[in-house]
């Protein structure tokens, strides 16, 4: 009986929800040489329901959504090379985008292609280099999520 009601009194008192949440999302950390710009990017995501784009960068379309499936994605691509970001983690793309996440984020796919359960960023960044375009990969490591309830100065 001196077990049981431990258990029973933590059964009844709130427990932290840890979902949904929402947060400002950020992209950053691609890693560019000095003479290298990012012109744009496109990330999939699962799971993850767009609030509202906060701050379009000066010179950029940014375009974010999500279907009637968990699934959708957030793009955005540079007007020219002098709207193009050259640094690896530009303070244009710092909470930028407000969303709100279903679960917590997957880091990879888990299953098989197609009939599993895709990871909650996946996507690339679009580089201009010296010698033409190239893709860098964009996940979890490049998107940053900071606990936000609305977008900054609104």
């Amino acid at each position: 009986m001196k077990v049981l009601l431990p258990l029973a009194l933590l059964t009844i008192g709130a427990s932290p929800v840890d979902h949904p949440r929402t947060y400002l999302l950020s992209i950053g950390r691609i890693p560019l040489m000095d003479t290298e710009s990012i012109s744009a990017f496109a990330i999939k995501t699962w799971g993850v329901q767009f609030r509202s784009i906060c701050r379009i960068p000066s010179g950029w379309r940014i375009k974010a959504g999500s279907s009637a499936t968990p699934s959708g994605g957030l793009e955005g691509n540079g007007s020219q090379g002098s709207t193009w970001f050259n640094k690896g983690s530009p303070s244009d793309l710092r909470a930028f985008v407000l969303v709100t996440l279903s679960a917590p984020v997957q880091r990879t796919d888990i299953g098989p292609s197609g009939s599993g359960i895709p990871a909650t960023f996946k996507g690339a960044a679009t580089i201009s280099t010296d010698d033409g375009d190239v893709q860098r990969t964009l996940s979890y490591r490049n998107v940053t999520l900071a606990p936000a309830n609305r977008c900054p100065n609104s």
